[in-house]
């Protein structure tokens, strides 16, 4: 099969085995995959990922062998069921179109998709996939539409997190896909105080049109203070969702009482705060990362009976040979938010 293999500072087409479905796992053609910020992330910073998990004790001999290799990334994927391993129920049928939350079955443990040689991810025209894990498409939602899943899953499991009692003002503090998505489904849940800030004039703009009821300049004004200024009194919850250096501490700063923080951005390096002022203000700090099973199927209910407003993320799609290009447009914030890799397209 063609898959776009990451080889230093680009994607090159190459030829690798069609993947054997496992006990329990299927063969499944990939029909569409996002590229999400953390492959990007991954691309620009790979070396210093595994050298920073070293350091906190991690063994990462796994890591450096699969970027020898050429890892094959991408797991926001909608799939075509093929074939069918030893020991699978075949509830779904050859042909169903399906997704997935990106993990593999491997001696009983999940295994990250595009984490390891053995587990390629939807960058390529198969993958293998676990029957246990699948969500079979619905024939009203598009394969576009179905290749957002697991970001709406993320800003799901992060809405979540937050228990919220509904009377919030919420701050969305960076309008990449995960932040526009979060607005979307605050949106979907019925918060009528939604204010998201962006350096980006594009993306301020989608976040209006996926579910934010004010939108900031970053560069000249406080997200959070206009969210208090729009809702006085009320309680603040505010998603991180930059990564940017300094952040946690500028967000620490500017919280008031009782405001809750939770963060979806994945810093490079190192991020400091000020714990007098969370203390004093008793602030409440949550991270965030994946979600669960329910709320990966919460994320394809809610695209599904059009309450998230999904189109907008969408802004291109390439083939195999045009992920390296696709990676380097998406530097660019007035140009793209999400583009798709179609790994059949020329």
């Amino acid at each position: 099969m063609r898959a776009a293999v990451m080889r230093g500072d680009r994607f090159e087409v190459e030829e690798r085995p069609i993947p054997k479905p496992g006990p329990g796992n299927v063969l499944a053609k990939v029909r569409a995959c996002g590229i999400c910020g953390s492959d990007l992330h991954y691309f620009h910073h790979a070396p210093e990922i595994i050298s920073r998990a070293r350091s906190l004790g991690a063994d990462t001999s796994g890591m450096e062998r699969t970027l020898r290799e050429g890892p094959v990334l991408g797991h926001e994927f909608v799939c075509e069921i093929v074939d069918f391993g030893p020991e699978t129920s075949k509830a779904l049928s050859a042909g169903d179109r399906v997704a997935s939350m990106p993990f593999v079955m491997r001696g009983g443990a999940p295994v990250l998709v595009g984490s390891r040689a053995d587990t390629p991810g939807a960058y390529a025209e198969y993958m293998e996939l676990t029957e246990a894990l699948l969500l079979p498409v619905p024939d009203e939602v598009s394969d576009e539409a179905a290749a957002l899943v697991e970001p709406f899953g993320i800003a799901v499991h992060a809405v979540t997190k937050a228990a919220l009692r509904g009377d919030e003002a919420c701050v969305v503090v960076g309008c990449g896909p995960i932040g526009l998505a979060i607005a979307a489904v605050l949106r979907a849940r019925g918060f009528d105080t939604i204010v998201a800030g962006d350096l980006s004039p594009t993306r301020r703009r989608l976040a209006s049109e996926l579910g934010a009821t004010a939108v900031v300049d970053a560069r000249s004004e406080s997200v959070v203070a206009r969210a208090v200024e729009a809702a006085p009194g009320r309680p603040v919850a505010i998603f991180e969702n930059t990564g940017a250096a300094g952040m946690l501490h500028r967000l620490v700063i500017e919280a008031p009482k009782d405001a809750q923080i939770l963060v979806t951005g994945i810093a490079v390096g190192d991020e400091s705060l000020t714990p007098m002022a969370a203390i004093t203000k008793e602030l409440k700090l949550q991270f965030v990362i994946y979600y669960a099973a329910e709320e990966f199927a919460e994320a394809l209910e809610l695209i599904r009976s059009g309450r998230v407003n999904w189109a907008p993320l969408l802004t291109g799609s390439v083939g195999l040979g045009g992920v390296t290009q696709a990676f380097a447009d998406l530097s660019d914030p007035e140009r793209h938010a999400k583009i798709l890799v179609r790994p059949w397209e020329s």
